[in-house]
């Protein structure tokens, strides 16, 4: 977690603020507070891994981990909406690599930017373990695998994006 960013915005961290991202390659956002806006500097992923809940989760639906596979999968449906030539393939291969290693130099691919500086944002406000993050995108990544298999190329983006209330 980032306590600065924690102190930033307040000990009512939910409706008065509200974080939008100035520079994802920099991970600099911008803090809208009562006070007005405040620039931050996001931490690097590795940073902000916590203690977590200290139990992996058996049930995917389970409540503690919902916040957490909603970040990755909004992350998803965001960059969809915005490429529609986004695969299921693609989605794959960037959550199995940020599985390997969430703090990955993501070079030009803008998915894994994105997913990226969305966990910064999250694991700076939240308290999951680096082993919690790697589950969640493992989870993903073979829902990504069902739905591909049963409903074509853009499968799972069609599922989630439907789930989410996108396309």
């Amino acid at each position: 977690m980032d306590k600065a960013l924690l102190e930033l915005m307040g000990s009512c961290a939910a409706q008065e603020n509200t974080i939008s991202v100035t520079d994802g390659q920099k991970g600099e956002v911008k803090v809208e507070t009562p006070a007005g806006p405040r620039r931050h500097i996001l931490k690097p992923l590795p940073e902000l891994f916590g203690q977590g809940h200290g139990i992996m989760p058996t049930d995917p639906t389970d409540e503690q981990f919902l916040p957490l596979l909603m970040c990755i999968e909004t992350s998803i449906v965001f960059h969809y909406e915005t490429d529609p030539r986004l695969t299921d393939s693609h989605v794959r291969l960037i959550l199995s690599r940020l599985a390997i290693k969430p703090g990955c130099d993501p070079g030009d691919d803008e998915l894994c930017r994105l997913i990226q500086v969305n966990l910064r944002i999250f694991l700076s406000l939240n308290d999951y373990s680096r082993q919690e993050v790697r589950w969640a995108l493992h989870k993903i990544e073979r829902s990504v695998r069902l739905h591909s298999s049963l409903d074509g190329p853009q499968g799972y983006l069609d599922f989630i994006s439907g789930m989410l209330g996108g396309r």
